[in-house]
This record gives structure tokens, sequence and C-alpha cells, in this order.
């Protein structure tokens, strides 16, 4: 072998240590060095991602104050002594009127101060079920309010002649508050005069039975005027 053969083969050789050395080098120091970098980074990125929870106490909202100035939402809405739905009916309140609750008790609201009927006696008020109260007065068409009003006259004398007369007056007279449901309702409407025969004059009691309670109206001037002495 000549000497030139030789120093190629030495540098051959040289060449192989040398590689070999970089690639040991690579697989044992720079890439798990690079792979303990990329999992550091990756772990403090997992660390911002993570959402923050807040473990502060919860301010509770306060209750919502109890509305007392409420409205019927019911057609008819009875009136009791006590708040039970089995005691006897009073009077009744309809659709729209307006009431204040003075106190709630077992699903009833009070709308009268305690009173007493004879010395001694129990304190009573009158009761309402709250459950038919809304806290905004409820819309009534005209042609509800029609429906209503025809409800408390229907048996009114001569009523399919003159119902359109009998309704608007009826309807004033409960307006304007001279008159109440239960009145038309005790007697089932207008009920035809006998003192005024030669006229078509129908008369209800307002506010009680005696004759300075009683109301006439004259259906041909639609004119209301009340009994004489």
């Amino acid at each position: 072998m000549g000497s030139k053969m030789k120093k190629m083969l030495m540098f051959l050789l040289l060449l192989l240590g040398l590689a070999g050395a970089g690639a040991g080098y690579y697989f044992l120091y720079y890439l798990p060095e690079q792979e303990a970098l990329q999992a550091d980074s990756s772990s403090s990125n997992d660390e911002e991602q993570v959402p923050t929870t807040e473990t502060g106490p919860k301010t509770a909202l306060p209750p919502k104050p109890l509305v007392n100035d409420l409205y019927v939402d019911l057609a008819r809405l009875g009136v009791r002594e006590k708040p039970d739905a089995q005691a006897f009916v009073e009077r009744v309140l309809y659709r729209g009127d307006k009431v204040k609750i003075l106190e709630r008790k077992s699903g009833f609201g009070r709308i009268t101060d305690y009173f007493v009927y004879e010395e001694n006696g129990p304190e009573v008020a009158e009761w309402i079920p709250l459950d038919g109260l809304v806290e905004q007065a409820p819309l009534i068409t005209a042609e509800e309010r029609r429906k209503t009003v025809t409800q408390y006259i229907a048996n009114s004398d001569d009523f399919k002649l003159y119902e359109t007369a009998f309704v608007q007056k009826t309807d004033e007279l409960l307006k304007n508050e001279t008159c109440v449901p239960e009145d038309f309702e005790e007697l089932g409407g207008w009920v035809k005069s006998l003192k005024y025969q030669e006229r078509e004059v129908y008369f209800v009691y307002c506010g009680g039975r005696k004759l300075t309670n009683k109301i006439y109206f004259d259906i041909q001037s639609k004119e209301i005027f009340y009994a004489s002495h």
C-alpha cells in the first residue's frame, strides 16, 4: 500500500470518528435537553391557560319587596271574614277593583282594619285570596266591560227592548260609585215602575232598601231621578 493510500484511509477514519462523536452528542445531550425545554414550555403554557376560579363569598340579592297595592284580576273575588277558603263569602270584588293589602296569612290578604261586631266578641276583618290579585291594573276592553255590566242586569224587565240604554246607565252609575254591582244583582237588574205607568220608567235600589235609596231611570229622556218623599 502506497503512502498516498494510507493518508486517504486515515482521513476517512477521522471523518467517521467525528461523525460518530457528533451523533453521540446529538442523541445523548442535545436532543434530551431540547425535549426538556419543550416540556417546561408546555407546562408553563398550560398553567397560564388554566381558568382562575373565583372563590370569594357570593353576595345574596336582597328579597324583592312585597307590593301591597294590587288589583283584582278575576271576574268575581269573594271577600271573607277570615283567611279560610271555606269561610262564608260576605261580599264580592270585581275585576279591576283596587285593594291595599294590610296583612298576609295562609294565602289570603287582609284589606280592612280589625273590628268587633259586639262587646267581647272576636275581632274580624275582610280577607281575599292573594292568587286572584295582580300588580298591574288589568286591561279591560270596552267589549269586556259591556259583557260584565250585562251580567249584572240581564234579568231586567224589558231587557231585550232597552238593553243598550240599561247597560249605558248602569255603567254610568257604577263608575260614579252611586251603585255597586250587588245593588243590581239583588233585583236582577232594572224593575218596571208601576208608579209611572204612562212612561217607560224603571228603578233599582242602591246602597239600601229605603225609599231614599230608590233610583228611577226614564228610558225616553235618559234621565235619573229619585223617589219623592
